[in-house]
């Protein structure tokens, strides 16, 4: 890129939710450049949400804007079930004084895969699910796998996930990865699912309800 190019930077996707000292808002931003599109995730109103280390700002990659946000929104959200914190959202429906008849007006909070934070036995690898792991939560769109020895950002990867009544064989894409501990968070790496059977959602369905009903 010349010197002359500037990179073009559009905001995503919100997340608020609710902390120990108050409401914080994350937002995402996305980033065009020659590669694809580059998200990064900032703690409104300027705080940029870095490695461990503190040297670089997390980046998730991406072939369009929409598989970066995406990356970047999974990893919001296991960090938000990981540190326990609640989404906050705004009261459903208002009304508004208008001339004429009333309005309603509503508002529609983006829909985010539910996490489950459950642990299964799993094995991985580029072409053959060799690698151990084990589930730190999953859902319908992916899942968090620890292990010690993450694959790549953006490799695809198998995973042979043994849930206890039957193994079911999954196809998947890195998106992020930690490869350090954090904060009492596992290292491992965060994967979006390419291929999901049927038998996965049914039973993610299932852990869901279970869940709710508790």
């Amino acid at each position: 890129m010349g010197p002359s190019e500037t990179l073009r930077t559009v905001p995503g996707l919100t997340r608020t939710v609710i902390t120990p000292w108050g409401k914080e808002t994350y937002q995402v931003l996305l980033e065009e450049s020659g590669a694809g599109w580059l998200a990064r995730i900032v703690t409104l109103p300027n705080r940029v949400w870095a490695t461990p280390d503190g040297r670089e700002a997390v980046k998730f990659h991406g072939a369009t804007a929409s598989e970066a946000e995406a990356a970047a929104a999974d990893f919001i959200e296991q960090e938000r079930v990981a540190t326990g914190r609640r989404l906050w959202a705004p009261r459903a429906h208002s009304r508004e004084a208008v001339a004429g008849p009333p309005v309603e007006i509503v508002t529609v909070q983006p829909r985010v895969a539910t996490r489950i934070a459950q642990r299964f036995l799993l094995r991985f690898g580029p072409s053959h699910p060799q690698l151990p792991g084990v589930t730190g939560n999953l859902s319908e769109s992916g899942l968090f796998i620890i292990t010690d020895r993450p694959a790549c950002v953006g490799s695809e990867v198998k995973v042979d996930l043994r849930f206890p009544d039957s193994p079911v064989l999954l196809g998947a894409e890195v998106v992020w990865i930690r490869p350090e501990k954090s904060e009492g968070l596992s290292v491992g790496c965060g994967v979006r699912l390419l291929q999901r059977p049927a038998e996965y959602l049914e039973r993610i369905h299932r852990l869901v309800q279970a869940y709710a009903t508790r």
